[in-house]
C-alpha cells in the first residue's frame, strides 16, 4: 500500500492553472499546453480507462473467435457497460483541462465516476454493442461472406460511432439530462460541426489503426498514451464549436456556483 499512498499523497494540493487574462493557444500548442500541465492526472485516469476497456477487448476477442453474431453482440454490450464509467471519468478530467480548471485528479476522478455511473451504463452498452457488431461485420467481409457494400457499411458505422462518442461522453459528465436529449444533441452537434466531428473520429480511429498495425512495438505507446492522448486530441478538435453552441463554460460555471451557494 505504500506505493499507492505515494502516488496519491499529493491529491490534496491545488491543481495547476493559468492566468485569467492569458489568451488560450490553438491547435497543437493548445494540446501541448493542456496535456503537459495535467499530464499526471490524464495518464492515470487514462490507464484506468484502459483497464476498464480490457474486459470489452477480451470478451469481444473471444466471441469473435467463435464467429457467431449473438455472442459477439452480447460481449460487446457487457464490455461497453463495464468500460463506460471509466471513460466518462477520464472525459471529465480532460474537459476540465480544456476549461483551464484546476482539479485534484484522484478525488475528481472518483466523483466523476460516481456521478456519471447511472447515466452512462446504457449508452456504454449501446456503443460497445455497435463497435462489436462492426468488428464482426469486418471479420465476415475478410472471410468473403460479405460484398463490397458491407465494407463501406463497416467503415461508415465506425466513423459515426467514433464521431459521436466524444459528444456523448462530454454531455454525460457535464449535464443532467435524459438519454434521448443527449443522443439528439450529439447528432445535431456532429452535423453542425461536421468537418471537426470527422476530424475527431479520424483521430480516434487512426490511433487505433496505428496501434494495431505496428503491434507489438506500438504497445509502449498504447500504455503511455493509453486512452487519454487520442481522446484529449478528439476533445480539442470539437471543443470550440461545442462550447459555442452549448455555451458550455458559462453553464458549467453557473452550475458550480449554484452548488456552492446550496452547500
Amino acid at each position: 500500500m505504500g506505493f499507492f499512498n505515494k502516488l496519491w499523497e499529493h491529491t490534496h494540493q491545488p491543481g495547476p492553472g493559468v492566468e485569467a487574462d492569458e489568451p488560450r493557444k490553438k491547435g497543437l500548442l493548445r494540446l501541448w499546453e493542456v496535456c503537459t500541465r495535467d499530464l499526471s492526472g490524464f495518464f492515470w485516469a487514462g490507464l484506468l480507462a484502459l483497464l476498464g476497456l480490457a474486459p470489452w477487448m477480451v470478451l469481444v476477442g473471444l466471441m469473435q473467435a467463435v464467429g457467431a453474431l449473438v455472442p459477439v453482440v452480447l460481449a460487446g454490450a457487457l464490455g461497453g457497460l463495464i468500460a463506460a464509467p471509466e471513460l466518462c471519468a477520464l472525459s471529465d478530467l480532460l474537459l476540465r483541462g480544456l476549461r483551464d480548471e484546476p482539479f485534484y485528479w484522484w478525488s475528481t476522478w472518483r466523483k466523476a465516476w460516481k456521478g456519471s455511473l447511472r447515466a452512462c451504463l446504457l449508452p456504454g452498452a449501446l456503443l460497445g454493442l455497435l463497435v462489436a457488431l462492426d468488428l464482426w461485420a469486418a471479420q465476415a467481409f475478410l472471410a468473403g461472406q460479405m460484398g463490397q457494400g458491407g465494407l463501406w457499411a463497416v467503415f461508415v458505422g465506425l466513423l459515426l460511432v467514433a464521431g459521436l462518442f466524444p459528444y456523448l461522453c462530454a454531455q454525460l459528465v457535464l449535464f443532467d439530462q435524459s438519454l434521448g436529449r443527449t443522443l439528439k444533441n450529439s447528432v445535431l452537434l456532429f452535423l453542425a460541426s461536421l468537418p471537426r466531428s470527422l476530424g475527431a473520429a479520424a483521430i480516434l480511429l487512426g490511433y487505433l489503426a496505428l496501434i494495431s498495425l505496428f503491434a507489438p512495438a506500438s504497445y509502449v505507446v498504447a500504455v503511455l498514451g493509453n486512452v487519454w492522448l487520442p481522446l484529449a486530441a478528439a476533445f480539442l478538435m470539437i471543443y470550440q464549436p461545442m462550447e459555442k453552441i452549448l455555451d458550455l463554460e458559462n453553464q458549467v460555471h453557473a452550475a458550480q456556483e449554484a452548488r456552492r451557494s446550496g452547500s
